[in-house]
């Protein structure tokens, strides 16, 4: 190729097309600085998963460093000062049905929720049908103290793993500003899960009181191949009034979130002037992303949720209706009173004679 040819391919001012890409490839720090600020929602699903994990008095939320954690700071400032809660809506339309009276609501609650999009019947394969799982709630680990799974275990060493990382650097060139962002941001990130509101307003419920007895079903509604119930005997709490979804505000939490969103944008200006071996920070965020999507979307044991629980049998049919009547065999109520969540339309006569017996017969008991 010709020198002229070459020439006029590659003008005399060429550089001063491809040198700033050039220079952004060497060291990107302009889309480290917009990366810091996307992501948010993950990082608040994460935090809310493993809000409380840990040994007590020192559970937190071992929710990595990452990118989303700048934008999930203003969401949370904004939620603090606005409905005040700190946990994100649920996954999910479920709802939880009292086996005693048959009154029924949505779930509200996180953990509550998470437990229902998680829970796999033994016979799951079978694409008819309904199964319903029973439980029994132990007294040996109070509700609220989740267990430390693969989930928790694996976060904690990603965090391990970012400090390590950003020590390289330091190392090798001197430069320790990576070890010192890494090391802020995992600090910041670790405070924002401790806040004590995520642990209350994820269990905000009464106790049951010794010698009460509480039986509640647990499904996604008509359609759903499978129903949990839980009966707790004079321990736990009320289950009914977690999936209200009450409110924990409080005060610290409004004050803390100022000053944390205060701290991230300090830190975002940091690492804005980093001036090499932003590569490194690109790849500690990426690490921080992945295990904060894991947290996020993985599915836990109900230990790992927070609910020490105890199956007691299955009941499975083909049929919807007489999977609801083995129930009722099971435990009182719980059949008769799922019946109109799995049959909005109506019985057909044999089946609402059945009902009506059945209802007829826990009236007189009553009187």
């Amino acid at each position: 190729m010709s020198q002229h040819r070459m020439n006029s391919m590659f003008p005399p001012d060429a550089d001063a097309y491809f040198g700033p890409i050039k220079s952004q490839w060497r060291n990107p720090t302009d889309i480290l600085s917009i990366l810091m600020i996307i992501g948010g929602d993950v990082v608040q699903q994460a935090i809310a998963q493993l809000a409380g994990s840990g040994p007590r008095p020192l559970s937190f939320a071992p929710v990595a460093f990452s990118f989303g954690w700048v934008a999930y700071a203003l969401n949370a400032l904004l939620s603090a000062v606005g409905d005040g809660r700190l946990l994100p809506p649920v996954d999910g339309s479920a709802i939880l049905l009292n086996a005693k009276n048959g009154y029924s609501r949505s779930v509200k609650s996180w953990p509550l929720a998470r437990l229902v999009r998680d829970h796999r019947p033994s016979n799951e394969e079978t694409q008819r049908g309904l199964s319903i799982t029973f439980y029994r709630t132990l007294s040996t680990k109070p509700v609220g103290v989740p267990d430390c799974d693969w989930v928790y275990w694996c976060s904690i060493a990603t965090i391990v793993a970012q400090l390590g990382i950003s020590v390289i650097p330091g190392v090798i060139q001197g430069n320790w500003m990576v070890l010192i962002i890494t090391a802020g941001g995992t600090f910041l990130a670790l405070v924002a899960g401790a806040l004590p509101q995520w642990q209350a307003e994820k269990w905000v419920a009464r106790p049951i009181d010794p010698g009460k007895r509480e039986v509640v079903c647990l499904t996604e509604g008509d359609g759903s191949k499978s129903v949990i119930v839980i009966i707790s005997e004079g321990t736990g709490i009320r289950l009914a009034d977690l999936a209200a979804g009450r409110e924990a505000r409080s005060v610290l939490t409004m004050w803390a979130t100022l000053l944390l969103f205060t701290l991230w944008i300090v830190l975002l200006l940091t690492v804005e002037g980093l001036s090499a071996d932003a590569w490194y920070s690109l790849l500690l965020g990426a690490l921080g992303m992945v295990q904060n999507v894991v947290a996020a979307g993985a599915e836990r044991t109900p230990g790992a949720l927070g609910f020490h629980l105890e199956k007691t049998t299955d009941v499975y049919n083909e049929k919807v209706f007489k999977a609801l009547q083995k129930a009722e065999d099971v435990e009182p109520g719980v059949g008769v009173y799922l019946v109109p969540v799995f049959f909005t339309g109506g019985l057909r006569p044999h089946e609402e004679e059945w009902r009506q017996e059945v209802l007829a017969r826990y009236a007189k008991e009553k009187d």
